[in-house]
């Protein structure tokens, strides 16, 4: 006989009253060297006590038991609840009712919910009395978990409910998903809010580990604000409310903690709003965040030596927030703005160069330096003394263009020698070599002073505008193809009309004279004169479809034409002479055209113009300044 088996003979079931079952198997197991999985539980008796601070513990029985679901009551520190069993411990039957049934209790972290889970794999066969059966199963589980029963468990009925005509249609039930029960519910406590001060205006920054390895390329140099923006919010501290678990125990809220009370100043630039759970602190106008003399303010002006890797990392302040930055860096052997830095603000002032692949984007920009060939600077309003590589904007101003890149709308440049300005308007003062230019209103130089240079008008300038024309003339070769299809099939039909015309007004003749001598007409004429009809009224929906498709056409047409409407007042004005070689262009969208000039032997101030002559033919004319023969 083994040590288990001998255990087991030795075991006779017994009856004890306790508060703790669960403690009660354990002893119990240890005293007859057993495992408490092979001990069981018959509940014979149940005793639910209630004591007030100032009452004599009572037993509650009955409908009494619904007072123990009064919130205040629940919640008073004084008012004691618990409860005694009567229980017979016996031998665990292997074989019962619900041994193949996997069911764990588990609560949330206070215990003031309470959850059965049934495990999948686990088997339910139904029988008559499932429900209670079922519910006693559950209650002995809590009550081995030392959570009280009959009590807070108004949902364990109707859990159980929902669950056994899942059974009662199988007969044999195999739980494939984890199966959740609510089965208890006590009064849940409401967590203590400890203080804490919130820097909203520093972003992510806060938020980051203070161990993380710090991006100097984007360190947020400066904070930019537009205006209501919450920069900081205190959050007041605040005691939880008591609750009490499904023990029956009460639960104290802890004290909370005030160590982040504010004791800074603020300016007139900052609207505090407070109320009973926080304080928070906004910004009245848009700029950036300074923080000096234990006093936030907002400020829209900052001023730098020099925006570097080193110094302040890219700056990211955004063109709406009225912040603009004075670069104070002017030494012509160094950046003022590093390699490599991207900047964004309202505006920004640069006393000296811009380094390679730096980014500028503002809606005003002057440079008082240079700029390096691989840099970006987008802006409505520029100012660069000398550029070198990429300026977009509407109003562009340059002092010196070498080889650089101009794409804007209204561009004026002292003096240029190499690289490509498109703009609907260009005004050079002293023009050298090797300059092109594409423009769709007016080129005008003052001084000519150099060779090999493009000037190119064109009705269209920009990528978006081509991609739009390039759209339109697609949808205007479509809708062609369409009405020369449409056409056709017209006056093919158009033509069987009137080829057949005199027989169908002799068929009608006949028609009519049967129908007036109350003959019956021959289905044959009938038929004829139905298919005769019906050609009529497909030639009249046809007729409409064409219309339809030639209105659009001419729709179409019109928006292509709107970008080279005014081609023919655009102007080339030279106020010198033309010296090398040099060459003009006027570019047609409809039809696709290119006239090409190279202006040799011409003397004195002159404008080219494109002109349409009484022959249908394009050519390009030589006009006074003023654009009159």
């Amino acid at each position: 006989m083994s040590q288990k088996e001998s255990s087991d003979s030795n075991f006779s079931s017994f009856v004890v009253r306790t508060n703790n079952i669960a403690k009660e198997l354990v002893s119990t197991a240890s005293n007859y060297d057993l495992k408490v999985a092979d001990l069981d539980f018959n509940l014979l008796d149940i005793q639910t006590f209630l004591k007030k601070a100032d009452d004599e513990e009572h037993e509650i029985i009955g409908n009494e038991l619904q007072e123990l679901n009064d919130e205040t009551l629940l919640g008073d520190k004084d008012v004691v609840i618990r409860q005694t069993y009567e229980i017979e411990i016996i031998l665990a039957d292997k074989e019962d009712k619900f041994s193949k049934l996997n069911l764990s209790i588990g609560a949330n972290p206070l215990m003031t919910h309470v959850f059965a889970s049934i495990k999948p794999g686990s088997v339910l066969e139904y029988f008559d009395d499932i429900h209670s059966e079922l519910k006693s199963f559950i209650n002995k589980r809590k009550l081995r978990a030392n959570m009280l029963i009959n009590v807070w468990d108004a949902k364990l009925d109707e859990e159980i409910a929902n669950l056994i005509p899942k059974i009662r249609v199988s007969e044999t039930f195999t739980v494939e998903e984890k199966i959740v029960l609510e089965v208890g519910s006590a009064l849940d406590s409401n967590k203590t809010i400890d203080d804490k001060l919130i820097f909203h205006y520093k972003h992510e920054d806060e938020a980051k580990d203070e161990n993380a390895k710090v991006d100097h390329y984007n360190r947020g140099f400066i904070k930019a604000v537009s205006e209501n923006d919450l920069l900081i919010e205190y959050i007041k501290a605040k005691i939880g409310t008591p609750g009490r678990n499904c023990r029956g125990e009460f639960i104290e809220p802890k004290e909370p903690t005030v160590s982040h009370t504010p004791d800074f100043n603020i300016t007139e630039n900052i609207l505090v709003v407070e109320n009973d759970i926080t304080t928070e602190y906004r910004a009245k106008q848009s700029g950036y965040v300074v923080f000096e003399n234990n006093t936030y303010d907002i400020n829209v002006e900052v001023e730098v030596s020099e925006i570097s890797f080193k110094t302040t990392g890219s700056i990211g302040a955004g063109i709406d927030t009225d912040v603009s930055i004075n670069v104070k860096e002017a030494d012509a052997f160094k950046d003022a703005i590093g390699a490599g830095m991207e900047v964004e603000v309202n505006e920004i002032n640069v006393d000296g160069n811009v380094g390679n692949n730096a980014k500028i984007i503002a809606r005003k920009v002057k440079i008082e330096g240079q700029t390096h060939q691989s840099s970006v600077i987008e802006s409505d309003e520029i100012e660069i003394n000398i550029h070198k590589g990429m300026a977009k904007g509407k109003n562009i101003k340059v002092t010196r263009l070498e080889q650089g890149v101009i794409e804007g709308e209204k561009v004026q440049v002292t003096q240029a020698s190499g690289g490509k300005i498109i703009a609907k308007e260009v005004y050079i003062e002293n023009l050298a070599s090797h300059v092109e230019i594409i423009a769709n209103t007016k080129i005008e130089i003052k001084n000519f002073n150099g060779e090999e240079n493009s000037f190119t008008i064109t009705p269209v300038l920009y990528e978006k505008d081509k991609e739009e024309v390039g759209k339109y003339e697609g949808d205007t070769v479509d809708q062609k193809r369409k009405i020369r299809v449409l056409t056709e099939e017209v006056e093919k039909k158009e033509k069987i009309l009137k080829d057949n015309a005199a027989a169908v007004s002799e068929l009608k003749k006949k028609l009519a004279h049967y129908k007036e001598s109350g003959t019956k007409m021959p289905g044959a004429f009938l038929a004829k004169f139905k298919e005769f009809q019906n050609l009529q009224k497909n030639v009249i929906e046809l007729r409409k479809e064409l219309k339809q498709k030639e209105d659009m056409y001419e729709l179409l047409s019109a928006k292509a034409n709107k970008f080279q409407a005014d081609i023919f007042q655009a102007k080339i004005i030279n106020h010198d002479y033309y010296k090398g070689h040099n060459e003009i262009r006027f570019k047609l969208l409809e039809p696709e055209l290119e006239l090409y000039l190279v202006p040799k032997g011409i003397a004195g101030e002159q404008c080219f113009m494109l002109e349409k002559n009484e022959e249908d033919e394009y050519e390009i004319v030589s006009k006074n300044t003023e654009g009159t023969s």
